[in-house]
């Protein structure tokens, strides 16, 4: 597999099957996505908590926490791999898929 396959960035609407090689190979760049998205997200959280009692900066935080969320998802879409819920996400296999979950570097093959 050569590098360039790595980077590839694929239309969301553009479905694929990986390989498991092809699929470890987006594990690194889920890692990064997805560890700085996480610090994003833990920060507006923080924040909410701290301005509960100021419901306007409190709703401004939330609305940039769902963007932060809403912009992970849409990475994640456009590395290959789908969002199945916050920081785990699924990569379409050949014969099933494969099962991420932050912070690991392990992928799960789940046949079909």
């Amino acid at each position: 597999m050569n590098s360039a396959s790595l980077h590839t960035i694929y239309p969301v609407d553009q479905e694929r099957a990986f390989t498991e090689d092809e699929a470890y190979g987006l594990v690194d760049l889920l890692l990064i996505v997805t560890s700085k998205s996480k610090n994003k997200i833990n920060g507006y959280n923080t924040q909410i908590e701290m301005l509960k009692n100021y419901p306007e900066k409190s709703d401004q935080a939330h609305l940039e926490l769902n963007a932060e969320i809403q912009k992970w998802s849409d990475k994640v879409r456009r590395i290959g791999a789908t969002p199945l819920s916050l920081f785990e996400v699924k990569i379409k296999a050949e014969r099933g898929f494969f099962e991420w979950k932050y912070p690991s570097a392990n992928l799960e093959h789940i046949p079909s």
